[in-house]
């Protein structure tokens, strides 16, 4: 199986999904204290961009607010979130880029250390299906505020993939990986093509480093060093 991996935010997604829905639930009265919360959402953002964040506390900051929370509930202010604050966020080169990867055979799948409730919608949305992201725990429907399960993020990315595969019963023959984060440096060791997108200045320096390919989409052009998006195998 062919297989190429995306990383959502800062990467197909300008911005952060979670610090966007962090907003979101402020704004939906649904975090007490909304100073402080926001404030220890910010430190920990910057600890995440350092490479220095301990997921464990950012996620139980965050779901903190969706404790005791009908899981239909979440979905339905998940759904009008995505729609407003997301999907207007999409790249546009990543929708090509999905698509240019379609065509060659080969199946997108959406790798993200954020949550599934956002993950998943957003995945929709880009027309993949297939989601690897940090699993929140319920209590029946609700919400207990915690997660189960290996965390996707370093190298729990790697564990994760490998779980997938085998829960699938297939081998990866070729698998490529599109990331903006040192975060993700074990998967992008990993994979056969990895790809810097937007990369922060780790990652670049590791892609230069490397000889990896780099996106810059933020930019007016891509990367003149670069090849195309999709190159040939």
């Amino acid at each position: 199986m062919r297989l190429a991996l995306f990383d959502l935010d800062d990467t197909l997604l300008d911005g952060d999904c979670s610090a966007l829905w962090n907003d979101w639930m402020v704004e939906r009265d649904w975090i007490v204290a909304p100073g402080h919360f926001l404030d220890s959402a910010q430190k920990m953002n910057a600890a995440y961009h350092a490479g220095r964040l301990r997921l464990e506390e950012y996620l139980a900051l965050t779901l903190s607010p969706l404790a005791g929370r009908h899981r239909d509930e979440v979905a339905k202010e998940v759904e009008a979130f995505v729609a407003a604050r997301v999907v207007p966020r999409l790249f546009a080169q990543g929708h090509e880029l999905i698509a240019q990867h379609r065509q060659q055979g080969d199946l997108p799948l959406l790798i993200s250390a954020s949550s599934r409730h956002l993950v998943a919608p957003v995945a929709a949305s880009l027309g993949i299906q297939e989601v690897i992201a940090v699993e929140p725990a319920f209590d029946g429907q609700y919400f207990t505020g915690h997660t189960t399960g290996v965390l996707s993020y370093r190298s729990g990315k790697v564990a994760r993939i490998d779980a997938w595969l085998s829960e699938q019963g297939v081998a990866a023959t070729h698998l490529s990986f599109y990331s903006d984060s040192q975060n993700d440096l074990p998967l992008l060791n990993r994979a056969d093509r990895p790809v810097a997108v937007n990369p922060d200045p780790v990652l670049a320096e590791v892609a230069r480093y490397e000889g990896w390919e780099r996106l810059d989409w933020r930019s007016p052009a891509r990367h003149p060093e670069m090849p195309s998006p999709v190159a040939s195998e």
